[in-house]
């Protein structure tokens, strides 16, 4: 059965078959569905809803008013700003050099400034900071940075003029 859930004092929404750390905080009307992980020490804001089967890394901040979908995996401190639109699918990366013993590792995590919005199924790339009221298509792959109210689709990700 699903619940609202009080820690903190505040109230959300967590479906049963989602898992949520302990030492997570979660704003209150948050929403969390079914099979999504929310790891250690992450912050989710106010009014939040994130979608069934998604991960939130450990250490990550979303804020207020952010909708993320179903399947996106979000690597370890990411930052995500208010009122940000994440598409069903999208994944996130942080290391340039994946290695499966990597004693060199080197995260990178993303920012994604407030309004911006990454449409179903985009690749953002280590280190990569999509800029505020930013724009990117669906499947786009995001090899740099996205400016400001830009607008950018393709793989790689270009700016569309």
């Amino acid at each position: 059965m699903d619940r609202t859930e009080e820690k903190q004092g505040l109230k959300y929404f967590r479906s049963p078959k989602a898992a949520v750390a302990p030492s997570a905080v979660i704003g209150e009307g948050t929403s969390i569905w079914q099979f999504a992980t929310i790891l250690q020490n992450a912050k989710i804001g106010k009014n939040c809803n994130i979608g069934s089967c998604s991960e939130i890394g450990r250490g990550s901040v979303i804020g207020d008013n952010t909708r993320i979908g179903h399947g996106v995996f979000m690597p370890p401190n990411s930052k995500i700003g208010n009122e940000v639109f994440i598409g069903p699918s999208v994944t996130f990366t942080d290391d340039k050099m994946p290695r499966a013993n990597n004693s060199t590792y080197d995260a990178q995590p993303p920012i994604v400034e407030d309004n911006a919005s990454i449409g179903a199924g985009a690749v953002i790339l280590p280190g990569v900071k999509i800029g505020m009221r930013a724009l990117v298509g669906a499947g786009a792959i995001v090899t740099r940075d996205v400016p400001p109210l830009a607008v950018v689709k393709g793989n790689p990700a270009r700016v569309m003029e």
